[in-house]
């Protein structure tokens, strides 16, 4: 029995196109394998080789006099990032006292991403000696011209963590005084333990953010020692997101609903860690040392001896 051409072509074209479809198949399973997902989260850093490696951080921000890899001050191993800030610093774009690395550009993540951060820093030095003043230390934030939506602070000393949700800044945890009991001590209109804050107004907003707190909810003080932080985070503007926070092992804090600032200039997130303060006077240093990001908890939680 004779195969006509136009059945052989019908033939050929039939293997090309299931050929076809087994590739595609292929490429979303490789796709969606959590082993590709967790590759591109992963992220860590000891900073044992001795630089600062530009394959891992951006340096766009960091002033070249301004850092480098300190062999005096590390939680592990022997060597640790040191960022400086001095008093006559002043970065003229942001008028404002800026020396931050960030992560590279390629090494982002999209905001809404689920990830956890664990890293160890400690501050050496001071800052304006009176007078509550805008002193973020590290933190995550979108690609806008705002504030980080999740940030550490050390406004006039004292270590504490805000969160940016929609128009309103929440907070979430404090080495001083009981950050559960904030909203009543700010509707009293006396600020009391909590007036260390810079920009008390922008925490008076409606915010659908649900707090929940651990046993021991205060942060430790990262004034001259090491602290151990890890955050799990999930950025979601339509009240889908979350944060977790622990701090030398114990849990302070997880908020749930809208995590981050509705103008975004763009898909992708980024971890800073530094100084963004307003002038002031005084020197200081942070330490960072084991940085770590990960797809799950256990990739990160290992806390150096």
């Amino acid at each position: 029995m004779q195969t006509s051409r136009a059945d052989m072509t019908k033939s050929n074209k039939l293997k090309i196109w299931m050929a076809f479809l087994v590739a595609l198949g292929s490429l979303a399973l490789l796709w969606v394998s959590p082993g590709t997902a967790s590759d591109r989260i992963s992220l860590h850093d000891d900073f044992e080789t001795g630089q600062l490696d530009e394959s891992r951080w951006s340096l766009r921000r960091m002033h070249k006099r301004r850092h480098w890899i300190d062999k005096t001050y590390f939680r592990a191993g022997g060597r640790a990032l040191a960022i400086r800030v001095k008093g006559f610093d002043l970065d003229r774009e942001c008028g404002c006292q800026q020396n931050e690395v960030r992560e590279a550009n390629h090494r982002r993540l999209n905001f809404g991403d689920e990830a956890w951060y664990a890293f160890s820093f400690m501050i050496r030095g001071v800052g304006s000696p009176s007078g509550s003043q805008r002193w973020v230390i590290g933190g995550w934030k979108q690609e806008t011209g705002g504030s980080a939506f999740l940030a550490q602070r050390f406004d006039r000393g004292i270590f504490h963590i805000t969160l940016e949700s929609g128009d309103t800044r929440v907070l979430l945890a404090s080495a001083q005084g009981e950050a559960k009991s904030f909203m009543d001590v700010l509707k009293s209109g006396f600020l009391g333990p909590f007036s260390f804050l810079a920009e008390p107004a922008r925490y008076s907003g409606e915010s659908d953010i649900t707090l929940t707190y651990g046993d021991d909810p205060q942060l430790p003080d990262p004034g001259n020692m090491w602290v151990d932080m890890m955050y799990r985070i999930k950025g979601g503007i339509d009240g889908n997101g979350f944060v977790e926070v622990y701090a030398n092992g114990k849990f302070i804090v997880r908020a749930e609903g809208t995590v981050g600032v509705k103008e975004m200039g763009g898909p992708t997130q980024y971890f800073k860690m530094g100084h963004n303060r307003a002038p002031m006077p005084g020197i200081a240093t942070l330490y960072m040392d084991n940085f770590k990001r990960g797809a799950t908890r256990q990739e990160v939680e290992s806390r150096p001896q």
